[in-house]
């Protein structure tokens, strides 16, 4: 099976594309030369999204505290090129896949809280900028490959899923055992294959679900996306394909973290707070 879905990725066949936009703002906030104004106007080529973009950055996971943006450049001045490519992609790639076998809205709110928490994470230990400019994608795409898998095989997928509730192993092991492949590693390479984004975003990818061992680099930004799934699962914004138990957070990766339970306690709440916020706006195509 592993074999069959790799070529299947390869093939891509009725795979998604990323959207024309998000691959031209990759383009322009790639671009040395950018200008603030010619991201406006790429965005501004769909009405719908520039607004759904404008209310998403007044949220809590952007605005954070911030002036609340008036109109699209308002948005851009303020929060960066990259954190407005960022909400790009959180409003656009919902609405790429159509699960059949799990929950959409679930799915993505978990994501969007991932990807917020991997982002704070990774600026609260001060990992290198490199990795930092790419944590919130890292979060945003984590689950990639479920909806790859969910895509391709899309009922032997979904009956596994069920066989697996009452599982005392992980999603990433219980895939293995049967598919000798994980999520994380069909969706790094759908990602590697056919979207546009930094080798260090699809490495972290691949290797979230991988311990980092005794003396592993627990700030590694793959690490961080991992301790944020786990945050995630562990504090009521779960995807809902598994059990949220299974894999607890290893005892001491805090504490390696030099993060202590007030700070920890405060980003949750940041993160349920701005959850709430955004949910409206998650799945709604744009």
């Amino acid at each position: 099976m592993r074999e069959k879905l790799l070529a299947l990725v390869e093939e891509k066949g009725d795979l998604p594309p990323l959207p024309e936009i998000l691959t031209n703002l990759e383009r322009k906030v790639n671009d040395p030369d950018c200008d603030v104004l010619e991201i406006s106007a790429i965005i501004e080529t769909e009405p719908v999204l520039s607004g759904r973009l404008i209310r998403l950055s007044n949220s809590v996971l952007f605005g954070g505290g911030r002036e609340k943006a008036e109109d699209l450049n308002d948005a851009v001045m303020r929060l960066g090129v990259k954190m407005v490519l960022d909400m790009a992609y959180s409003l656009k790639l919902p609405g790429l896949f159509k699960p059949k076998g799990f929950n959409q809205l679930h799915f993505w709110t978990h994501s969007l809280g991932v990807a917020y928490l991997t982002r704070s994470l990774a600026y609260m230990v001060k990992v290198p900028q490199e990795e930092i400019e790419f944590a919130y994608l890292c979060g945003l795409m984590h689950d990639t490959g479920i909806l790859v898998f969910d895509h391709l095989i899309p009922d032997k997928y979904s009956e596994f899923l069920k066989t697996i509730k009452s599982s005392d192993l992980t999603l990433a092991e219980n895939e293995a055992g049967t598919f000798d492949i994980t999520h994380a590693e069909l969706g790094a390479r759908f990602i590697e294959k056919w979207w546009p984004v930094s080798p260090g975003l699809v490495d972290a990818i691949r290797i979230h679900h991988d311990s980092p061992g005794e003396s592993g680099n627990v700030k590694h930004i793959a690490h961080l996306l991992a301790t944020a799934n786990l945050l995630a699962n562990q504090n009521e914004f779960s995807n809902s394909i598994v059990p949220e138990d299974t894999a607890p957070l290893e005892y001491g990766v805090l504490d390696k973290l030099d993060i202590d339970s007030e700070e920890l306690e405060i980003l949750i709440e940041n993160t349920k707070e701005g959850l709430d916020a955004a949910q409206a706006i998650l799945t709604t195509n744009g």
